[in-house]
């Protein structure tokens, strides 16, 4: 799956994320802090303006299973201590089929290590334990969330260079060459957003 959407990177390496993934979609925006998905539902842990519900993302969170299509969390995954019970928390909220997006900071980005609030880094392969399919899913899973990774972006939230297109394309190819190399290095992205839907 990787590989085949690497390829296609390769022919177009400059893809964004698309701006209409939750269009048409009740969506939960998780963290949303006063940057709320227009016409989601928003989730934070502090009261602020806009947010529908006051919840600890370490905890179980207080919404009946199945109810959204899709969940945003921007910025939010790198400061939750309990990932894997945030993931299967998503997995029962959403509906079959639904779309978890999430951004986070990659980790050879200054942006992942000058919070102090951030518990932990992503690479490209952070989020393997929860998809179907992958060597760390089948091995070592650590609940019953299932997704299916329909994309992974590498700085997709903006238009970038042809050559970092390339390197993108053969990050997401073979990311534990890339990662583990002087490449990494040589191209340090800022942001990792998984696209993943509900098995």
């Amino acid at each position: 799956m990787r590989v085949s959407a690497a390829l296609r990177r390769l022919a177009h390496p400059r893809q964004t994320v698309p701006l209409d993934l939750f269009k048409g979609r009740k969506t939960l925006d998780i963290g949303c802090g006063r940057s709320k998905l227009c016409g989601s539902v928003g989730l934070d842990a502090r009261m602020h303006p806009g947010v529908d519900v006051v919840a600890n993302l370490d905890e179980p969170l207080p919404i009946e299973d199945e109810q959204f299509d899709g969940v945003n969390a921007d910025q939010v995954l790198e400061h939750v201590r309990n990932l894997p019970g945030l993931v299967s928390e998503i997995h029962r909220v959403l509906r079959p089929g639904g779309v978890l997006v999430a951004h986070v900071p990659y980790f050879r980005s200054s942006w992942a290590h000058v919070d102090p609030t951030h518990v932990r880094s992503f690479t490209l392969r952070s989020m393997d334990y929860f998809v179907e399919g992958s060597l760390f899913f089948e091995r070592y899973r650590f609940n019953d969330a299932r997704f299916q990774t329909l994309e992974i972006y590498l700085d997709g939230h903006r238009k970038t260079s042809y050559l970092r297109g390339l390197c993108a394309a053969l990050a997401i190819a073979r990311p534990d060459r890339f990662e583990n190399s002087l490449l990494s290095f040589l191209c340090p992205f800022e942001l990792l957003t998984f696209v993943l839907r509900k098995a």
